[in-house]
């Protein structure tokens, strides 16, 4: 058997908004040992990529760490591999922000010992065909792909030719099936499925490892994995050096030099498999999950080859809360360009206003991070304070912008279609924050960003079917990660085994943190937003609402409002929106007309909502009336964020994990003291008061389990009017700094 190459790809990236502690933490636990493995053991060689904010981390708080990584460097024992500076998805940015990006990630890395990274890692392994000229106009050679992204017919072995308009660029192929293996293989039955790789005639392989899965969240995970010698990873190197003399370990530089493409390909748009999946939605992933199982395992095995997962653009029709922040991001990226262009027919590189243009473009870069783009990964748009972090970067650059160019204190109203779902939202902004109406989405408020914060106080996940929630029933409590048992001796010289190791497959592996799950998931009918319009049918109750088990009475959470009347000057804004629809009355049907009207003021942080309901029957109405609101800004809980109610002149206070059932409530705090605001919620005529936690049942480090996204209230009036008569409500949102 000839010798066989082994090319080694270590990528570390930490979700945005990682507070300092937890940082640490993770450097001490993960990519610390990381670099003490990799100068303990001299013959291992590797790729490495760094995200750019762990790198400056690094700079700033372990310089003594970065000076071994550029020692490894410059001896030749590592590669550096460059990349999207705030891990940013290729396909999901602009591309003159992916050329910024990669710009400024090859500008740290010259600023360190002249290191020129020859390629570059993608995120999630985001792909799209321009990237060929982008990444080669940045003078990359080479990058990574997974084996199911480069269609049928491609074998895992040394790297493909690609090309774009005459200009080429080499695509190594990751093997998913052997990634998947760690750490929960032994070291030795990953040097099996290498060689079964080796005697099939691959000449090199490309194992891709985020390091993040060596511990950088779970403790015992770091303890197995880097507990001293008889540690996971130090075993796995022993193995691989015990066995050079037929695994050949190699960086990808030297693969590319040495070695000639194994063909020429043109792979399409495509995203990792796990993120493919949660792509197409909860039913449709888990359906393909079960068709790709069915296909490998039958007797057609080959079909599966040919069967493709949708691209990363697929997630924005499937999670609405990714599309409203993917396109707030575009909109910031344009206003950063906006303040570039202007500065290039001013003054140009002495203009005043450059550090505002650099600032705001770090900011942008580190809002457009790839994990608030994800799901089906462990730490990814699920997350709320992941999406928190990068509303508060997005928020952060467009603000800076517009203070560069001179735009804060106006207010700005427009009618765009902000969220491109072929239908227009209406959006102001004021001084102190930017709210986004949607006509089509119940006549809702679906953004409420602050830039004092900054943040969007609205951003609340819907609770949808995901794919592993059909997996749920069959699962018991396991800890996290089973890793076998340790080799007996990891030196001891290789035998192939007599019959192939069991692989594991590459389909995301589903643990779960707590148990009952499947009897927890919840699935909403609408997507969530604030000053939802609903009818209470008799028997709604707060549970029946929390567990989306109710009736809804009437047609107006999910309708369509039509724009009445608009109003703009300059020192106020506001939206007048209206809908004729139909409530249940019994077996009867009720035709009422509501008509809101959204009001903002210039210098004050306040939204005042104006109610008209009118009975369009010759009947009296009897019916229960409620405006939702849904609050979130981070997922976080605790002491320090709470609801206080105002109910007969006295006040009481809950957690937000807790449920709230009052009755004539005038006035709700929603506050968060690590922040530092609050937003007071103030009703005309006192209501009826049902809020909760919202909850998914989503992947987390720890295995699937609860995610808290925000909180749901619910405030309801009983309503009783005669033939032809209107009744109107007021609400009052302001917003305080404490």
């Amino acid at each position: 058997m000839q010798s066989t190459g082994l090319a080694l790809v270590l990528h570390h990236t930490q979700p945005p908004g990682t507070t300092a502690a937890d940082l640490r933490r993770a450097f001490e636990r993960c990519y610390l040992p990381m670099i003490g493995a990799l100068e303990d053991c001299p013959s291992i060689t590797a790729s490495v990529h760094w995200s750019g904010p762990l790198l400056e981390w690094m700079e700033r708080e372990a310089p003594e760490a970065l000076a071994s990584v550029l020692a490894m460097v410059a001896t030749g024992r590592i590669e550096v591999l460059g990349g999207l500076f705030g891990a940013a998805l290729l396909p999901g940015v602009p591309e003159r922000d992916a050329i910024g990006q990669l710009s400024v990630q090859q500008r740290w890395w010259r600023a360190h010992d002249d290191v020129r990274p020859r390629g570059a890692w993608l995120p999630y392994c985001a792909w799209d065909p321009s990237a060929v000229r982008i990444l080669a106009g940045r003078g990359l050679q080479y990058t990574v792909l997974e084996q199911h992204q480069m269609g049928s017919g491609v074998v895992a072995d040394g790297w493909h030719l690609t090309e774009r308009e005459g200009v080429p660029l080499g695509l190594f192929v990751a093997d998913s099936r052997l990634a998947a293996m760690v750490p929960e293989a032994t070291p030795t039955r990953i040097l099996h499925a290498i060689h079964t790789r080796a005697t099939e005639g691959v000449r090199c392989l490309t194992l891709a490892i985020a390091v993040e899965s060596f511990g950088a969240a779970l403790d015992r995970s770091a303890t197995a994995c880097f507990g001293g010698r008889g540690g996971w990873v130090h075993r796995l190197f022993r193995v691989l050096d015990a066995n050079q003399h037929w695994l050949k370990l190699v960086t990808l530089g030297t693969a590319y030099d040495r070695m000639r493409p194994t063909g020429r390909i043109y792979p399409p748009a495509s995203v990792t498999l796990p993120v493919a999946i949660h792509a197409m939605g909860g039913r449709q992933g888990s359906r393909f999950i079960t068709l790709l199982n069915e296909l490998r395992e039958g007797e057609h095995s080959g079909v599966a080859s040919f069967i493709r997962a949708p691209a990363w653009d697929a997630t924005l029709a499937t999670h609405p809360e990714v599309n409203r922040l993917h396109k707030r991001m575009l909109r910031a990226s344009s206003e950063v360009q906006r303040l570039r262009g202007a500065i290039r027919e001013g003054k140009g590189a002495e203009d005043p206003r450059m550090q505002s243009l650099e600032e705001a473009t770090l900011a942008l870069y580190r809002g457009q991070t790839g994990m608030a783009y994800v799901h089906g990964v462990d730490v990814g748009a699920q997350d709320a304070e992941v999406r928190a972090e990068a509303w508060r970067n997005v928020l952060t650059a467009e603000r800076l912008a517009s203070a560069a160019l001179g735009e804060v204190g106006r207010l700005r109203a427009e009618v765009i279609d902000a969220d491109l779902d072929g239908r227009p939202e209406h959006v102001v902004r004021t001084p102190h924050w930017q709210a986004v109406v949607a006509p089509g989405l119940g006549g809702s408020l679906v953004e409420l960003c602050v830039w004092k914060l900054p943040g969007n106080l609205l951003d609340v996940r819907s609770r949808s079917e995901e794919p592993e929630h059909a997996q749920l029933p069959a699962l018991a409590l396991t800890d996290y990660p089973a890793t076998e048992q340790a080799d007996e001796d990891p030196t001891a010289e290789f035998e192939p085994p007599l019959v192939p190791s069991r692989e594991l497959p590459d389909l995301p592996t589903v643990r779960i943190a707590e148990d009952g799950l499947a009897d927890q998931v919840t699935i909403d009918r609408y997507v969530r937003s604030s000053f939802l319009d609903r009818f209470l049918a008799p028997e709604a109750t707060l549970k029946t609402l929390r567990a989306a088990s109710h009736v809804e009475a009437g047609d107006f959470i999910t309708g369509e409002y039509s724009l009445v009347q608009q109003e703009l000057t300059d020192v106020a804004a506001a939206w007048t929106l209206a809908r004729d629809g139909v409530m249940s009355e019994g077996p009867a049907l009720k035709l009422i007309r509501i008509q809101k009207r959204f009001g903002w003021l210039r210098d004050k942080p306040a939204l005042d909502v104006r109610y008209e309901l009118d009975n369009r029957m010759h009947d009296p109405v009897h019916a229960r009336f409620g405006v939702e609101l849904n609050l979130g800004i981070g997922g976080l809980r605790g002491p320090e964020f709470g609801v206080e109610v105002v109910r007969r002149r006295k006040t009481r206070t809950f957690g937000l994990d807790e449920e709230v059932d009052l009755s004539s409530v005038s006035e709700i705090v929603w506050f968060d003291k690590r922040r530092g605001f609050r937003l007071r919620i103030s009703v005309e005529q006192e209501a009826h008061l049902w809020a909760w936690p919202v909850e998914t049942i989503s992947r987390t480090p720890r295995g699937v389990g609860r995610a808290f996204q925000g909180t749901c209230v619910v405030l309801w009036w009983p309503v009783e009017f005669q033939a032809q008569e209107k009744r109107q409500f007021e609400l009052g949102l302001t917003l305080e700094t404490m």
